[in-house]
């Protein structure tokens, strides 16, 4: 199978609370509607600060939505500036009415989904519709793949700065790329690699190649000072207060997906257990759940991990699941406050299962751009944090 083929393969729109939203045309905050696709959410929020002359943080808004996929979400604007509108060719945006308060993280409800799965060999098709008709049974609420783009090799910076192993954590961030990063950016982080702890011959390359991002020349310049003998913890000071926000949470959402994952093998048969890869190990997921077992679970959360915070008021069980995962790790919750130097650790009670809502499936059908395939088009909600793609592996993945 083919997810996001094509440009309309991926429809995301925001499902807000109408009371929130209540029109007053004398409020303070103006109602837009944005519409992007194929370019990544603070590039979009910056683009408009920057051409409407705006602030970045006067514009409010509920989530992040995916970069390849065609969005659909909100976001507000004080009204002392005037009203905007953009019409260019991956990205809209249109003024809607005047409300009370600003779009902030939390304000949203869900958002709807409709997904075009391609190349669907005819021989799947009886598993993946016996999928579709339990798919109210959901799947676990794991956090996929987009949530970890900061992971390497399943290296967690978060992770190694925790332990007090700054330089691997600091290395991580300065030597490893992505495939679609900038290639002047790659070229740099090969050059660091090759000349790491030769800061002399990093900063000859910065000159040579007229870099001028802050953060890596910041860092680099700081290490290179003798009298500071390579302090990787504060070189650290240097690096983006939102790269290192992501750096946290995505540690932190890798543990509550293993502590799921653990959960689950202590409720579940192995014969109804199925493991899915993803990029940073497995999920389990199950192929169908006894009904009581489904019923006790999608009205039960489960705590991320925090420090300060007391546990003991939680289920025994899950205290000792906790503490089981952190032991893999070689980690102790007391450990935890040393992240809250990079950024604070966000405690939340997350929904264990993602359930979604008011289904629809259409028919396969032949598939246009996959010769002697198939494609299908599936349409659902989902309350606000649950992801698309893990329904879609529960869809596809699940014998």
């Amino acid at each position: 199978m083919k997810l996001r083929q094509t440009n309309g393969d991926f429809i995301v729109n925001e499902i807000l609370d109408n009371e929130f939203i209540k029109e007053n045309p004398s409020g303070n905050y103006s109602l837009y509607i944005l519409k992007k696709s194929n370019i990544e959410n603070l590039k979009a929020l910056n683009y408009i600060s920057k051409n409407c002359n705006i602030p970045i943080n006067d514009i409010g808004y509920c989530g992040l939505k995916d970069k390849y996929a065609i969005t659909t979400q909100y976001i507000s604007i004080p009204t002392k500036y005037d009203k905007i509108e953009l019409n260019e060719k991956n990205l809209t945006l249109k003024y809607l009415k005047t409300i009370n308060s600003p779009l902030k993280i939390g304000s949203l409800m869900g958002n709807s989904f409709k997904i075009t799965v391609r190349a669907i060999d005819k021989n799947d098709f009886s598993n993946i519709s016996k999928n579709l008709q339990n798919l109210e049974q959901g799947a676990p609420n794991y956090f996929d793949d987009q949530r970890f783009g900061s992971v390497f090799h399943n290296q967690f910076i978060a992770k190694y700065y925790l332990k007090g192993e700054y330089e691997k954590a600091l290395k991580i961030i300065l030597t490893e790329y992505t495939r679609s990063e900038n290639k002047r950016i790659k070229d740099l982080k090969r050059n660091i690699k090759k000349n790491w702890n030769k800061w002399d011959n990093i900063i000859e390359y910065i000159k040579n190649n007229k870099i001028n991002s802050k953060m890596f020349v910041n860092i680099i310049k700081y290490l290179n000072n003798p009298e500071r003998n390579n302090n990787y913890k504060e070189a650290f000071k240097y690096v983006d207060n939102r790269l290192k926000k992501l750096f946290v949470l995505s540690y932190q959402s890798y543990l509550w997906n293993e502590c799921i994952k653990e959960l689950l093998k202590t409720k579940l048969p192995k014969e109804q257990r199925k493991y899915v890869d993803y990029s940073c190990g497995t999920f389990l997921y199950y192929s169908k759940i006894d009904n009581e077992l489904f019923n006790t679970l999608k009205k039960d959360k489960f705590p991320t991990i925090a420090p300060d915070i007391d546990y003991n008021n939680h289920k025994d069980e899950y205290y000792n699941i906790i503490l089981k995962i952190l032991r893999k790790e070689r980690a102790s919750l007391k450990d935890f406050n040393n992240l809250m130097e990079l950024n604070k650790l966000s405690y939340v009670e997350r929904d264990i299962l993602n359930i979604p809502k008011n289904i629809k499936y259409g028919d396969f059908e032949p598939d246009e751009f996959n010769k002697g395939k198939y494609k299908i088009t599936i349409e659902f909600e989902l309350n606000k944090g649950s992801y698309a793609t893990i329904i879609i592996k529960r869809i596809f993945n699940i014998q």
